[in-house]
């Protein structure tokens, strides 16, 4: 963890403030239409559930309905402290302490003819840092839609979109932590089995750490942000969670993970910056959104999986430990309404949800952090 706290991240420049206020007018016209979509799901949750989600009763207080349990606060404490960490602790202590953290990789038995200390630091500790930044900044997007179709007012989705967020920061520094120390072994030792390149062997590499338990790790994430407590959990339910999860980690995570810090590319031509005016105003609406391959990759093809893990993470809500797969492939099929219409429209809410933290999710990964520790070590690197 010791390189999270190196993390000193500075916040955007005015003229990127001013495109975030472009892309908030945009969004709130977003919003304005999916507002009916999401109620209509709303509604029908609360029919299928017959009680607010996780409780068969009305929650006793705001704090309760708002998820302010013992995970919140933990997770609250341990984000602040990296916060109040990286901004005390003097930039050279930082800085020392990141050369120790490449240094324990040499002794562990990292070679240089692997790759150099620059790689190690851009391509690992760097990115696996704002990946699990970008990933809690677009987390209250997905925490706040999914609340809200479950039957919760704005002011409870409001509180779980925070609350959510913060329960799953210990264990997003435990994910991008430890494949970020992973990562570089799993990656040398595929080029040596194989011959391989290092490009090559990136990859490859990334998909076995995926596969090999870090999906179980991002299953208790999903489940325990939205509210699911480890009570509630069943084997039954993770034999139809992590198969979906390891689909969309695919489409999501390693996408966005590899896109970090590059600039987005509008999908739509590049000579359309000079064309008619409509053709102008899509490109400039692809520009402010990030409307990229990368988006469409991440909304379209996590959107699928995602529907299958909204369905457990909904019995679960709804049933907790007494949930069985009957209940979850009746969600599958028929959705909240128990007919094939509810279980096809349930299918294009969950894409439409997906879209809009895809975007959040998007934008955040094609900013230009500075990471002022990490960027020195670099520079540092090159010389």
């Amino acid at each position: 963890g010791l390189f999270f706290l190196a993390a000193l991240l500075r916040a955007p420049t005015p003229r990127r403030r001013k495109m975030q206020a472009a892309r908030a007018g945009l969004l709130s016209r977003v919003g304005t239409f999916a507002r009916p979509l999401l109620a209509r799901t709303k509604q029908a949750f609360v029919r299928f559930s017959g009680s607010a989600p996780g409780s068969g009763t009305k929650p006793a207080s705001f704090a309760e309905a708002g998820q302010f349990d013992s995970g919140f606060y933990q997770g609250t404490s341990l984000l602040a402290g990296v916060l109040v960490g990286s901004a005390v602790i003097p930039f050279e202590t930082q800085r020392e302490g990141l050369r120790q953290v490449v240094s324990g990789f040499r002794t562990l038995g990292l070679g240089q003819d692997v790759m150099s200390d620059e790689v190690l630091v851009r391509d690992y500790l760097r990115k696996n840092a704002l990946a699990a930044q970008n990933v809690l900044i677009a987390s209250p997007t997905f925490y706040f839609l999914f609340s809200y179709i479950t039957g919760q007012n704005l002011a409870v989705c409001a509180a779980r979109s925070v609350t959510g967020t913060m329960r799953i920061v210990p264990f997003m520094g435990l994910f991008y932590g430890a494949f970020a120390c992973l990562a570089p072994f799993a990656t040398q030792l595929v080029m040596k089995t194989t011959g391989k390149s290092y490009d090559e062997s990136v990859s490859q590499a990334n998909i076995a750490l995926m596969l090999g338990g870090f999906v179980f790790v991002e299953a208790v994430v999903e489940l325990r942000g939205c509210g699911v407590t480890f009570a509630q959990m069943t084997l039954s339910s993770f034999a139809v969670f992590v198969p979906a999860l390891v689909g969309r980690l695919a489409a999501g995570v390693l996408t966005q993970q590899s896109k970090v810090g590059t600039e987005s590319v509008p999908v739509v031509p590049p000579e359309w910056a000079d064309g008619t005016d409509w053709q102008r105003q899509a490109f400039r609406m692809s520009k402010v959104l990030c409307l990229d391959v990368d988006f469409f990759t991440t909304a379209a093809g996590t959107s699928v999986f995602q529907h299958i893990l909204n369905a457990v993470t909904f019995v679960l809500l709804a049933k907790g430990n007494k949930s069985s797969l009957g209940d979850i492939a009746k969600f599958l099929l028929f959705g909240v309404n128990n007919t094939l219409a509810s279980g096809a429209a349930q299918t294009l809410r969950t894409f439409f949800m997906r879209t809009l933290f895809g975007l959040s999710w998007n934008m955040a990964s094609s900013q230009s952090w500075d990471t002022p520790v990490f960027d020195a070590a670099v520079r540092e690197a090159q010389r």
